[in-house]
């Protein structure tokens, strides 16, 4: 009988650790103690270690402790394209933009999201000829950029250095102190497993090589494992790669953030003034109050929006570059005077949220250190200081501009030994593609250049010039989308307008 109630046990503790091998990194500005010698920000060296990575790792910010991580107070984000991104990605990048959208979209709200139905595995899935061509999905990237966005960092912040510390006389003799920020979805401890993924980690250091730099580098205890799974890790994604949907994980970590129940000291962005506050009839009844009306700088103890939809509207067309404002209200959840209400916003833009635009990257770049992408991104800090100078949250700026290399493939040749084309040492600039797990033949940008013509390149280990064909949009008559949204912002946001396309 002891025996048996022994099994037993075993098996409960075991499932009940299935159960919690799983966390979320959270994001936000970087701190003071978080330099470039500690691997901050650029990432770069991070980058020239981890052998696996795809694309460009360049941080807006850092991973925070429990309780410090930054989220958006917009349930609403738009997103448009300029003309550079239209000549280049055209009609069909345009809908693999809308398509990751879509899947974040289909996302449940915080409070009612059920993390059993997400993969932990199987996530990334390969399309062959995709990788054999070294094509960059652009959903999938997508699905990266706005995960982070939202406010979530990946697996290569499970383990983080909080300082690294001269002890010696010999030049590189170090003390690291390592700290843990990833937090289980379901208690909130801190853990070393991400979708059931238990990580290690090595500590790397560059002085040996004259390089100021050291870093915890993130290792799977199954070393036969796919490395990285989560969304949020940018470097997850491998050539050829493409993911089905957010993972348990992602899905965790954006349940905790926009919960409306989890209350931040948080302000609101340039673009959203509170038009009333008023009691909720669910909640404990206070008295209305006009003091904060009209605040167009509001900073206070806010819920978070439950759910964040992604919007398109047009925006700087070839044919009509003239952007009609777009206002919409939402409530939040609010605390004042000790009591719970809640405020009402009204927000008004002028141009997208987050645009979407197209350059050559790699004429600032020194080979073969190039960037697939970079972005802008801000945060909006609040007034309150806390007594014992702990770091309080920021909001998310909505606003951000993503901007995709569109040169490549690009051959890197040096001398000696690799100085022609029969010899080239590597082709380190990757093409952007469309692709899914289908017989379909992935879809290359530019427009109009076509699958062949790659395989061609492959094949022959030359350049073939890429063709850029005129592929405008057109605005219709009015763009204006005026929608309203509860807590978790859904409501009227499917209402974008959306353009006509001319070939």
């Amino acid at each position: 009988m002891l025996q048996k109630l022994t099994k037993w046990m075993c098996l409960f503790l075991g499932l009940a650790a299935a159960q919690h091998a799983s966390a979320f990194t959270l994001w936000g500005p970087l701190e003071v103690f978080q330099t470039a010698d500690l691997d901050y920000g650029t990432r770069f060296y991070y980058q020239n270690v981890d052998i696996g990575t795809r694309l460009d790792y360049q941080e807006n910010g850092g991973p925070k402790n429990f309780g410090e991580g930054s989220r958006l107070t917009t349930p609403i984000v738009t997103y448009g394209f300029d003309n550079t991104f239209l000549e280049y990605f055209g009609a069909k990048g345009v809908a693999a933009v809308d398509s990751a959208m879509q899947v974040l979209n289909a996302l449940p709200s915080a409070t009612s999201a059920n993390l059993a139905n997400f993969l932990t595995d199987g996530n990334q899935q390969i399309n062959y000829t995709a990788q054999a061509l070294d094509l960059m999905d652009l959903k999938s990237t997508v699905m990266w950029l706005m995960i982070e966005h939202m406010g979530l960092e990946g697996e290569s912040h499970v383990w983080d250095l909080q300082e690294r510390a001269k002890y010696g006389p010999p030049a590189c003799d170090y003390t690291y102190y390592v700290v843990n920020r990833n937090y289980d979805p379901v208690d909130y401890d801190a853990t070393p497993y991400v979708n059931g993924r238990l990580y290690n980690y090595f500590i790397w250091d560059g002085c040996t090589i004259g390089v100021n730099v050291g870093d915890s580098i993130e290792i799977p205890a199954d070393t036969t494992a796919t490395r990285w799974t989560s969304v949020a890790t940018g470097q997850g994604l491998q050539f050829g790669g493409f993911y089905l949907n957010v993972t348990r994980d992602d899905m965790g970590g954006l349940q905790f953030l926009y919960n409306q129940g989890l209350y931040a000291y948080q302000g609101l962005d340039s673009n959203s003034t509170v038009t009333a506050t008023f009691a909720n009839d669910t909640w404990e009844a206070v008295e209305t109050t006009n003091a904060i009306t009209g605040i167009s700088n509001f900073v206070g103890l806010v819920g978070g929006v439950e759910k964040i939809t992604f919007v398109k509207v047009q925006y700087d067309s070839l044919l009509n570059p003239g952007f009609t404002p777009i206002n919409y209200t939402y409530t939040l959840p609010y605390v004042t005077n000790s009591r719970l209400t809640k405020i009402k916003v009204t927000r008004t833009i002028t141009q997208p949220d987050v645009i979407f635009t197209a350059a050559d990257l790699i004429a600032s770049e020194a080979l073969p250190n190039y960037t697939a992408l970079t972005r802008t991104g801000s945060f909006i800090a609040t007034t309150y200081v806390s007594a014992g100078g702990g770091v309080t949250p920021s909001t998310i700026n909505p606003a951000m501009v993503v901007v995709l290399n569109n040169v490549g493939p690009i051959d890197y040749n040096y001398n000696p030994g690799f100085m022609d084309t029969q010899n080239i040492f590597e082709t380190p600039i990757s093409n952007w593609g469309t692709f899914d797990g289908s017989t379909n033949a992935p879809i290359v940008y530019p427009v109009g250049y076509s699958l062949a013509e790659l395989e061609g390149e492959v094949l022959s280990g030359g350049e073939t010039a890429p063709l850029n064909p005129w592929s405008p949009v057109l605005n219709p008559s009015t763009n204006t989308v005026t929608t309203t949204g509860g807590a978790g912002g859904a409501g009227g946001a499917g209402g974008g307008a959306v353009g006509a396309v001319v070939h």
